[in-house]
C-alpha cells in the first residue's frame, strides 16, 4: 500500500521539479538575449572589418590607376621619340622599349579590372554581413519582447512554488534528515528525490532491498545506497 507519506514526497517532488522548470525558464529568457547580442556584435565587426578591406582595395586600385596612366604618358613619350629617331638602330631599340612599356601596361590593367571584381564581391559580402546584423537584431527584439512578456508570470509561479515547497518540505524529519535533504537540493534541485518504481531507484536503477520497501512503507527517510538520493515509494511491489 501507499503512505500517506509517500504521497506528501511525491507532492514535493513534483513542486521541486515544477519549481526547477520555472527558474531555468525565467533564466533561459536573458541567456537567449545574450547570445543574441554578442553574436550582433560579432557581425557588425565583421561589417567593420569588410568596410576596412573596401578601402583597401579601392586604394589598391586608384593607386595602379595613377600608376598606369604614368606609364601611358611614357609610351607617348617613347612615341615622340621614336617620330624622332636618328637610325634604324635606335629606332628598334625605342621599339623594343615600347613593346615591353605596352605589355606592362596590359598587364596593369589586367590586375585593375582583377581588383575591381573584388570590390564587387566584396561590397556584395559586406551587404550580406549588414543583412545578418539587422536579422540579429531583429531576433534579439523579438526573444526581448517575449522574455519581457513572461517574466511576471513566472516570478509570480516562482513566488507561488517556493511558498508551497516551504509547506510540503515538512514532511521532511527534523534533525539531520532535513539537513540532508537541504544539502542535497542546494546541489540537485528536483534530481535530490526518486522515486522507487518496480522495486528499482528510477534515477540510478539500483535495487532496493526487502528492507528498504518496508521503511519506506513506514514513512523513514531513506537514501538510495548507490547515488544517494531521497527515495520514496508510491506504488509497493
Amino acid at each position: 500500500m501507499t503512505t500517506r507519506t509517500s504521497h506528501e514526497y511525491h507532492h514535493l517532488h513534483g513542486l521541486l521539479q515544477q519549481l526547477d522548470d520555472a527558474e531555468k525558464t525565467l533564466a533561459h529568457g536573458p541567456r537567449r538575449i545574450a547570445v543574441t547580442e554578442k553574436k550582433t556584435v560579432a557581425a557588425e565587426q565583421a561589417c567593420t572589418d569588410q568596410k576596412e578591406q573596401i578601402q583597401l582595395l579601392k586604394k589598391t586600385v586608384d593607386q595602379s590607376s595613377l600608376n598606369l596612366k604614368s606609364r601611358e604618358a611614357e609610351v607617348t613619350k617613347l612615341t615622340l621619340r621614336l617620330n624622332e629617331a636618328s637610325s634604324n638602330k635606335e629606332y628598334d631599340i625605342i621599339q623594343a622599349q615600347m613593346a615591353a612599356a605596352r605589355a606592362a601596361d596590359a598587364e596593369l590593367e589586367d590586375q585593375i579590372l582583377s581588383l575591381l571584381s573584388q570590390v564587387d564581391e566584396a561590397n556584395e559580402e559586406l551587404q550580406q554581413r549588414m543583412d545578418e546584423v539587422s536579422d540579429l537584431k531583429q531576433k534579439t527584439a523579438s526573444i526581448t519582447a517575449e522574455t519581457r512578456s513572461i517574466e511576471p508570470g513566472l516570478k509570480s509561479d516562482i513566488e507561488r512554488l517556493t511558498a508551497e515547497i516551504t509547506d510540503a518540505d515538512a514532511v521532511i524529519p527534523t534533525g539531520e534528515s532535513r539537513t540532508t535533504y537541504r544539502r542535497l537540493r542546494d546541489a540537485m534541485g528536483p534530481a535530490a528525490m526518486a522515486l522507487v518504481e518496480g522495486g528499482f531507484c528510477t534515477a540510478c536503477n539500483t535495487g532496493a532491498t526487502s528492507q528498504d520497501i518496508v521503511r519506506m512503507n513506514m514513512s523513514e527517510f531513506l537514501l538510495c545506497r548507490a547515488c544517494g538520493r531521497i527515495l520514496y515509494l508510491i506504488r509497493e511491489e
